[in-house]
């Protein structure tokens, strides 16, 4: 049997480089206003006590910057011989083999046809590229708490299902599909589920 394998969401690493230059360019300007006033004399149109207020901007915006760095990094949707994961840095949901229909190809741009306008920055490089559709039988949770927890674009808009839009699609259905014809076969998948962190098992 193929070894598990974690597939990173594309959304949350184009999210994350979104961020990342504003956000050093924020800092290193704010901490060198905090320490320009130490080699030249400089008058800033406030009291000297709020200086301080500068390094708590630069720690404030290196922090929303690493909130879709980490994302990144711990995001993704990983088949494991047990169940399908989907992980988010706070949460995971388990879907079962059981529950899943169909698996399909199909462009980010036909699942949804239409973005609101502030994610079109986010979102629009993405209107061509393949993803992987799974159709399944509903879902182990509702459908808004899903979103919530892994982001709008993970269920598809009409119907039940998922969008997996991942570095390599072929790899991702290669393994759902040889994990599913096990279950079909009623094999053992050979090791007791683990409990994911987060919301638990579903």
């Amino acid at each position: 049997m193929p070894r598990p394998r974690r597939f990173p969401f594309l959304l949350y690493r184009r999210l994350a480089r979104m961020y990342r230059v504003p956000a050093l360019l924020t800092a290193l300007l704010a901490l060198a206003l905090y320490y320009l006033p130490m080699a030249v004399e400089v008058n800033y149109p406030w009291p000297p006590e709020r200086d301080p207020w500068l390094l708590v901007l630069a720690g404030a915006v290196l922090g929303v910057w690493w909130i879709p760095e980490i994302g990144s990094r711990l995001s993704g949707v990983e088949p494991r011989p047990e169940a399908l994961i989907f992980h988010s840095p706070l949460f995971s949901l388990r879907v079962s083999y059981r529950r899943i229909r169909a698996t399909r190809p199909t462009t980010f741009g036909e699942v949804f046809p239409r973005i609101p306008y502030r994610h079109r920055r986010w979102v629009e490089p993405f209107s061509e590229h393949t993803v992987l559709v799974i159709e399944t039988d509903g879902y182990p949770l509702p459908a808004r708490w899903i979103r919530w927890f892994l982001g709008p674009y993970v269920c598809t808009p009409q119907g039940t299902g998922f969008v997996c839009l991942v570095p390599d699609w072929m790899a991702l259905s290669r393994l759902i599909d040889a994990y599913r014809e096990r279950h079909r076969k009623g094999g053992n998948p050979g090791a007791a589920p683990t409990r994911a962190p987060g919301m638990g098992k579903y």
